[in-house]
């Protein structure tokens, strides 16, 4: 009976360590696909960080692109605008009493207030600083100094109109600068 005890504790024994091998190798497979697994998450979060930063940088391209464009017909409104202001304010005389000279100057006048709708749907606001105004060297270019002894503080004359959007300058305001002291 003992050779029987001892043949079942040594069959027992291999099955245990045959139950043991294949645990063994059982917990070696779930090890290597956890790893696999880790390995490709990881590349997906990779490939997927990737595909929103190209996104974003499509998106930021596409935007300046547009802005620069928009700027750009903006730009060339903006001398449009200035030619036609110019040419109302040097109509003579003889063309506003003529019969027809009323009519011409309405139309015309229509035509600047409909640019410059134009430029404030897009949000384009106008630089036209008053008199009183003090010159400020982001939003005012001064194409002119000139000195009055009589004036208690400077003063800014409006030469041509500035544009900007939002905070950003696209023109500044062309003043003539009157001061009360000379630079010297």
């Amino acid at each position: 009976m003992s050779e029987s005890k001892e043949n079942i504790e040594e069959e027992v024994n291999e099955e245990q360590i045959e139950q043991a091998a294949e645990e063994s190798v059982v917990e070696e497979v779930v090890e290597e696909v956890v790893e696999d697994l880790e390995y490709f998450k990881n590349k997906f979060m990779r490939a997927q960080a990737d595909v929103q930063n190209m996104r974003r940088r499509m998106h930021d391209d596409t935007e300046e692109r547009v802005r620069l464009r928009l700027e750009g017909l903006l730009s060339d409104l903006m001398a449009v605008s200035d030619y036609l202001e110019a040419g109302l304010k040097a109509v003579p005389q003889s063309i506003k009493d003529a019969e027809q000279g009323e009519a011409f100057l309405t139309g015309m006048s229509a035509i600047q207030q409909a640019l410059d709708m134009v430029f404030l749907s897009h949000g384009v606001m106008f630089i036209a600083p008053t008199s009183d105004d003090e010159f400020n060297p982001e939003r005012h270019e001064a194409i002119e100094t000139v000195v009055n002894t009589d004036l208690e503080k400077p003063q800014l004359e409006l030469l041509g109109r500035g544009y900007c959007m939002g905070v950003k300058i696209l023109r500044p305001a062309k003043v003539r600068v009157i001061s009360n002291i000379s630079e010297g």
